[in-house]
């Protein structure tokens, strides 16, 4: 055989692996594969031995390439054999073979845990995420003791490999670093209960939030871990954005939460709900976020309408905060009266970490035409919104009250003008209450100038702000500037807002918005009117005493996070 013409072959092979800014195995394998006759078994023997060729077994791989044997038997061939189970085993020292061979990145690979191993092989031979039966099929052997170099073997034999290695480009640019540079950050949302977080704030907020972390720190692989039965309604809040980071967004269930101690290969868990008491069996670092304690500002309210909830959160609260590294509020009031008052947390604990107008979501998910909006809804003519689920400190009875009251002033009369809630009152904590108001109204034209929507997909909010006169908040209390506020505003549509605490925060001028007293029906019935008369030219002035909370975005809210995070991880 020619040894001078092979190493100069290899010497080129490796120049152009060095080409690559981060080599995968698959990258390795398939350039490999692309080799012909003695050139494929010399480089066969550098890449997996990291060795010449010894005469015999040259030749005798050399005897079987002529004879039709598949270039993928001799990887299994060589990767088998006693001597790969020497040279792959966890005593040789990483440093010991270049980067740009194959068992110098499995070596690279070699020394985490078992649960990024399996995650590497994924993403590296598969591209993908692994499934989550595979996943826990793969732990299972290796903790039964199936050497890691055969578990490798098993992905290359698979049919999924094959059709993947044909299909890579060669020197493919990677689409990720490398698996041990990972920061792993878990988005826990262990309910209990089924739930529905499609046009909940929570849910909002969660999506937001991971894809910002996505798009601006792409050392993150984000695990989003639920419970069985609420599964599906998770996946289909993600189910925008996930197939844009399939190797970076994963989708668990779990039957409880000693499995996620055992096999999710978290380094900090972000819990966005404080009433998640599953949360305080986890075991690595926990960054909380508090938006607020409502029930703790309307005791004899939330006693009142949720008796047992607020029993249940009498008991969890307090230890879900002492157990957070981290407990993050979403605006200074909160801060000070739930994290310092409330629950006595040391200032150090603590983060405000503001919300953010959704700028970007809006952006991609853009405007349905305004006539097929209309259409679908049923909405034509001007209408009011207020986009919220009902609840005892959303105010949605006063709202009523107020709006029949305009409603039924010859100026409303003339307006013709709707209300669009995206809730129903039946079952809800005011029923009683909202039935009582509408009862009083003998108006019939104003009863059914209510409308009462769905929760709408995400994708038609943007649409529903947009396309209507203006935008009424009434709520009685917030943890931070209110969503609708800065969602509205996003598409330029006015707002007419409660005068409370943590607006005054974040907005510079509150003359130059429609405000009211939200428990004063007539000063609302007033703001309507206003809102309602100055909806052509008040956005201007709104968005400009709010210019500064506009301009942040969700980038910055994840890279804020980012910071704790990384902080949590390095400590």
């Amino acid at each position: 055989m020619d040894i001078i013409r092979l190493r100069v072959s290899s010497a080129r092979f490796t120049e152009k692996l060095k080409q690559a800014p981060t080599l995968r195995l698959i990258d390795i394998l398939r350039n490999l594969l692309l080799l012909e006759g003695d050139e494929f078994i010399w480089e066969l023997y550098r890449q997996l031995f990291f060795r010449d060729a010894d005469p015999e077994g040259f030749h005798s791989h050399m005897n079987g390439l002529n004879a039709g044997v598949p270039k993928t038997n001799f990887l299994l061939c060589f990767l088998q054999s006693s001597e790969a189970e020497r040279l792959y085993s966890p005593a040789h020292s990483p440093a010991k073979f270049p980067h740009t061979t194959f068992i110098g990145i499995f070596h690279r690979i070699n020394h985490v845990t078992d649960v990024e191993f399996v995650y590497y092989l994924y993403q590296d031979l598969l591209l993908r995420q692994p499934d989550l039966p595979g996943l826990e099929s793969h732990l299972h052997h290796l903790a039964l003791g199936l050497p890691r170099v055969r578990l490798l073997c098993s992905f290359i034999e698979s049919g999924e490999f094959q059709e993947k290695i044909h299909a890579v480009p060669p020197l493919a640019a990677p689409l990720l670093p490398p698996a041990h540079s990972f920061k792993h950050i878990g988005m826990f949302l262990g309910y209990q209960p089924k739930i529905h977080l499609e046009g909940e704030g929570i849910g909002h907020f969660v999506v937001r939030l991971t894809e910002g972390l996505l798009l601006n720190a792409p050392d993150i692989m984000i695990h989003v871990a639920t419970t069985e039965h609420n599964f599906a309604e998770v996946e289909k809040l993600f189910q925008a954005f996930a197939p844009l980071y399939p190797n970076r967004l994963f989708m668990h269930h779990f039957p409880d939460v000693p499995w996620l101690n055992r096999h999710l290969p978290v380094d900090v868990w972000f819990v966005p709900y404080v009433g998640m008491d599953m949360a305080l069996q986890l075991e690595r670092p926990v960054v909380l976020c508090i938006h607020d304690l409502v029930y703790t500002h309307f005791r004899e309210l939330y006693v009142r309408k949720h008796a047992e909830l607020v029993q249940g959160l009498d008991t969890i609260v307090h230890a879900m905060a002492n157990k957070a590294a981290k407990v993050v509020f979403n605006s200074v009031y909160v801060q000070n009266y739930e994290g310092l008052s409330y629950l006595q947390l040391p200032l150090h604990k603590t983060q405000v970490i503001r919300l953010a107008a959704p700028v970007e979501e809006y952006r991609n998910l853009g405007l349905l035409a305004e006539g097929a909006f209309r259409s679908k809804y049923q909405l034509y003519g001007d209408y009011l919104v207020f986009p919220s689920i009902i609840r005892a400190h959303k105010n949605h009875d006063r709202l009523l009250e107020a709006f029949l009251n305009y409603r039924q002033s010859p100026e409303g009369r003339a307006s013709k003008l709707k209300l669009v809630l995206t809730d129903h009152y039946r079952h809800r904590p005011l029923e009683h209450e909202i039935a009582a108001v509408l009862g009083r109204c003998r108006d019939y034209e104003a009863l059914n100038s209510i409308v009462y929507l769905s929760r709408l997909p995400s994708g038609d909010m943007p649409s529903l702000y947009k396309y209507a006169s203006g935008t009424i908040v009434p709520t009685l209390f917030e943890g931070s500037c209110p969503f609708p506020i800065l969602e509205s505003l996003t598409v330029d549509t006015p707002v007419a807002i409660s005068r409370i605490e943590v607006a005054r925060e974040v907005i510079s001028d509150m003359n130059a918005f429609v405000t009211f007293d939200p428990y004063s029906v007539p000063e609302m019935t007033v703001a309507i009117a206003q809102l309602y008369q100055n909806r052509h030219s008040l956005v201007s002035q709104e968005k400009a005493a709010i210019w500064g909370t506009l301009q942040r975005t969700w980038s910055d809210v994840a890279q804020e996070y980012y910071h704790i995070f990384q902080s949590l991880i390095n400590r």
